[in-house]
């Protein structure tokens, strides 16, 4: 058991917004906080509640990519967006899908990975700026074995609209995963990195 907790973070260190640094044991609520302070593009920085979301996202799905490195020409992962523009989850899960599957639900409610006794909770918060032309979301996530919490991350992805082509959308993605329980030096990373979304249009 101690040896599938351990791999959560070397898994996630390369993928997109989740990251596991683990924490030790803790309580078997979900972990998330129930808001957090985000940063804007503007530089304005606003307080949000867990789940919320981007109006101008709203019921939309989203292919994202890195737009540096070898697998800049690869989609990344496939994001939707709710009826508030909350991100309800990834699909075509590129982020450790031996472990989360092929999908990850950010609705902060308990979910069951591959892997036996290991659940996870997850949920985002998101803003946009006052003129609609940039957003930020926050994401958080917790793991949890044998009813213990285990596990806890923290991404951020900020970006803006293309003016001139409503079905994009460019930014920036940063995490930072840190392990305390035991020596993992290759677990201990930061990363940033620029993304392009485009919108899925049927």
């Amino acid at each position: 058991m101690t040896h599938q907790i351990l791999r959560i973070p070397k898994l996630l260190v390369t993928p997109v917004l989740t990251m596991i640094a683990l924490v030790g044991c803790g309580s078997v609520n979900s972990g998330l906080p129930t808001s957090v302070t985000v940063e804007l593009p503007d530089g304005t920085t606003t307080e949000v509640e867990q789940g919320a979301g981007v109006p101008s996202l709203a019921d939309s799905e989203w292919q994202l990519y890195r737009t540096a490195g070898a697998a800049q020409s690869l989609v990344f992962i496939r994001i939707t967006f709710g009826p508030v523009g909350n991100l309800e989850g990834f699909e075509d899960n590129s982020i450790a899908p031996e472990i989360f599957g092929s999908s990850i639900r950010f609705d902060g409610r308990r979910h069951e990975t591959t892997q036996k006794g290991l659940q996870y909770a997850a949920s985002t918060y998101g803003a946009e700026t006052s003129d609609g032309t940039g957003f930020t979301f926050e994401g958080r996530l917790t793991a949890f074995a044998a009813g213990l919490q285990a596990g806890s991350a923290t991404a951020t992805a900020t970006g803006t609209f293309d003016s001139d082509d409503p079905n994009t959308m460019t930014g920036t993605f940063t995490y930072s995963t840190r392990v305390t329980l035991v020596s993992i030096p290759e677990a201990n990373t930061d990363d940033e990195f620029s993304f392009v979304a485009r919108r899925i249009v049927e």
